[in-house]
């Protein structure tokens, strides 16, 4: 890009600056500007043929993105996420037209630049549909072949966009672990619980802080093989045979090439979705009802707070299956007494969310009558319990 075209542009648009890690703009808003880089790099987010976000390209100086929704004035196709410090000129949709009148240069590059990303999505679309299936026989086998797409994310899950607060920083400290499937060493960000206040416990039994989400910081990621779990429950399989890591390590080389991580820092909440979602599919390997179900249930609050009514419900809808299942399931799962105690309370509260009053004074009669559980729990299913009583009357 020469010196008289880059006038010309200047005079069009906006110099604007972002810090490394935020986002420029978002997939599925509407399109207001395009971008052009001036300076640093931009990498290019959006969601791949197995619903999961990729990184489909990382743009440097000269370059620019946003450009489709000046031409179709529909929501934005991707994401663009500062990789490094960037300057971009921000053309609004008013000047677009005489962008392409009084650039021409930039109107030929608008137009090579959409016939390669065609041939390119030509290319993505044709390898998808050869890939192999899950259960041929090749793959019931083990022979190896191209990698079958893996879809992670509910039908209907959306980008959203929201950051942490830097309120967060003060209750995190940092610390190196070792993924157990990969062997990976990598920093992560860890609550400090002891400097967190309570301010509520819900029926449903998320615990809500004050100035702080801890739901945002439960999974821990590798960003190696993508090995997600509660970082409680991180290094579990630290000293796990190789027997037991092949399952997991299959499921790591499913997702190579299919899903990238969005920058950790400053976290977004589609990096903290993600995460969640990529603890259940390793979940699956041992399949335990109990821990998918609280992985669903978490995934549920996490919508409401983002107000995404219609994701919500039908999360918290695949958590009742599964505590249900845990309760009630034929599996060979062996239930704590508090465990019992906390099942029967979210499934006393999901039963009343559905508008089944008595199966939901049944659950929370059962959690009441507990006595090896959590007194606490019990007088929590005890008020409960009350008040779907005063309900019916």
């Amino acid at each position: 890009m020469n010196l008289e075209v880059i006038e010309k542009l200047k005079k069009l648009g906006t110099a604007k600056r972002f810090a490394k890690g935020e986002f420029i703009c978002y997939e599925g808003d509407v399109g207001t500007e395009m971008f052009i880089i001036l300076s640093g790099q931009v990498a290019v987010y959006g969601n791949s043929f197995g619903c999961v976000q990729e990184k489909f390209a990382v743009l440097g100086k000269g370059e620019f993105f946003g450009e489709m929704s000046m031409l179709d004035n529909l929501p934005r196709s991707a994401s663009g996420v500062a990789e490094t410090d960037v300057v971009v000129l921000s053309i609004p949709r008013e000047n677009f037209q005489r962008l392409i009148r009084e650039v021409p240069e930039m109107a030929f590059a608008i137009m090579t630049t959409l016939s390669r990303r065609i041939r390119q999505l030509e290319a993505r679309l044709l390898e998808a549909c050869e890939l192999t299936p899950a259960g041929t026989a090749a793959a019931s086998q083990g022979v190896s072949s191209s990698p079958e797409t893996v879809a992670l994310l509910l039908e209907g899950h959306k980008v959203y966009g929201l950051r942490a607060p830097e309120t967060h920083q003060q209750y995190l400290f940092e610390k190196m672990v070792t993924c157990p499937v990969c062997g990976l060493e990598f920093a992560t960000k860890i609550p400090r619980m002891t400097r967190l206040k309570l301010n509520r416990r819900d029926y449903d039994l998320r615990e809500v802080y004050a100035d702080f989400e801890p739901l945002w910081y439960t999974i821990r990621t590798c960003p190696g093989c993508l090995y997600s779990e509660n970082y409680n429950d991180f290094d579990r399989l630290s000293k796990a045979s190789e027997d037991k890591l092949g399952p997991y390590r299959e499921k790591a080389r499913r997702l190579q090439g299919q899903v990238s991580l969005l920058p950790a820092d400053p976290l977004s909440v589609d990096r903290v979705f993600l995460s969640y979602y990529l603890a259940l599919y390793f979940a699956e390997v041992e399949g335990n009802p109990l821990d998918l179900g609280k992985l669903y249930l978490a995934l549920s609050w996490l919508y409401r707070d983002v107000g995404d009514e219609e994701m919500y419900e039908r999360s918290w809808r695949l958590a009742f299956d599964n505590f249900y299942q845990a309760y009630y399931g034929t599996t060979n799962l062996r239930l704590k007494p508090e465990q019992e105690q906390q099942n029967c309370l979210v499934l006393g509260e999901l039963y009343l969310r559905q508008g089944d009053l008595s199966e939901a004074l049944r659950h929370f009669y059962a959690a009441i009558r507990n006595q090896d559980g959590i007194p606490f729990y019990n007088n929590l299913a005890r008020d409960r319990y009350m008040e779907v009583k005063e309900m019916r009357r």
